[in-house]
């Protein structure tokens, strides 16, 4: 499918499955980059304002489900889904900071260009490469923050917090970071929010030179560095939004069942959970919700993501479908 009809799809269309919403937003960011490749100017930074009001919009009903269906999508051919994640996820932490929606709306656009400098070396290299990076990959990555804060100037970029937080999100709060070894309150709070988001996608996204992380690793890990590297009240703010099992997160409950989190729930530890097998690995005829602070519904731990034919039809059933947000429309290139 072309750019041209990507966007037509997903302007013209009233409704859409969470998991066609992401691919669609999805299709969107890599004709995107394309373009950015080409000619980073003030129109291609256009689409990524606009992305971020999609972005922004979406999450305000449908937080969940668009967790939900960026934590499903985990097959390596789909590039560039990392970006969108730490778009959504900068949303949502921006929101609990209580960063008002226009920073907020920068902090996303901010997400999506992050690894702007980086673009040509990830479409060619790092998201197939199975070897260790080498010492010139390594050199280039530490200076892209930089590089990338002088590309958006040039394409007509002027928002300190887009600028600032694309420069410094690989800053950390003990100095240890780059590219300029900042420490705690000289690392803005995008960069330390952007940090966050980009941390936990990067891990749960497979990349040609590290395998993929489980969401429970993740998160963990993100929250060992708290403190020390990252931000404390926003590490917590994470956990809060994502809880301990994430929504998408494939999990098997004290009774044999298995599901996947539809929402993290009230209580971090108890998720709402919706089984899709019964406990002989049968398939249901449609989800059925369990309730996990119940002693036989607790989760025991998350598994690996079932072979099941249709079972796309059966998730896609679980969340609300996402009405089109037309007043940002786009048509054609």
């Amino acid at each position: 499918m072309s750019n041209t009809q990507a966007i037509e799809t997903f302007s013209d269309t009233n409704n859409l499955s969470v998991f066609d919403w992401v691919d669609a937003r999805h299709q969107f960011l890599v004709g995107t980059y394309d373009r950015l490749m080409v000619t980073p100017d003030r129109k291609q930074i256009s689409r990524c304002l606009y992305l971020a009001h999609q972005i922004q919009n979406a999450c305000k009903h449908h937080e969940s489900g668009i967790l939900a269906a960026l934590q499903l999508n985990r097959t390596p051919k789909h590039q560039y889904i990392k970006e969108l994640m730490a778009g959504v996820l900068c949303e949502l932490l921006g929101k609990k900071a209580r960063m008002t929606p226009s920073s907020r709306l920068l902090l996303i656009c901010a997400s999506l260009t992050q690894d702007i400098a980086m673009l040509d070396l990830q479409d060619s290299k790092l998201d197939r490469q199975a070897t260790p990076l080498t010492e010139s990959q390594l050199k280039f990555i530490r200076k892209h923050a930089t590089t990338g804060r002088s590309i958006l100037v040039k394409a007509g970029v002027k928002d300190a917090l887009w600028l600032n937080a694309v420069e410094q999100h690989h800053e950390r709060l003990d100095g240890s970071g780059y590219p300029n070894g900042l420490k705690e309150e000289d690392i803005s709070l995008g960069a330390k929010v952007l940090a966050i988001a980009d941390i936990y996608a990067a891990m749960v996204r497979p990349r040609g030179d590290r395998g993929i992380k489980t969401p429970k690793y993740a998160i963990k890990e993100v929250f060992l560095q708290r403190g020390e590297q990252l931000d404390v009240t926003l590490v917590k703010n994470l956990i809060d939004i994502l809880g301990v099992y994430p929504p998408g997160a494939w999990v098997k409950l004290a009774n044999g069942e298995l599901g996947v989190v539809s929402a993290s729930g009230q209580d971090v530890p108890f998720p709402i959970v919706s089984v899709v097998l019964d406990n002989s690995g049968q398939l249901l005829p449609s989800a059925q919700t369990r309730d996990t602070q119940i002693k036989e519904c607790s989760v025991i731990d998350m598994v690996d993501t079932p072979f099941l034919f249709n079972l796309g039809a059966i998730l896609s059933s679980i969340w609300p479908t996402i009405p089109e947000d037309k007043k940002h429309g786009v048509k054609g290139n």
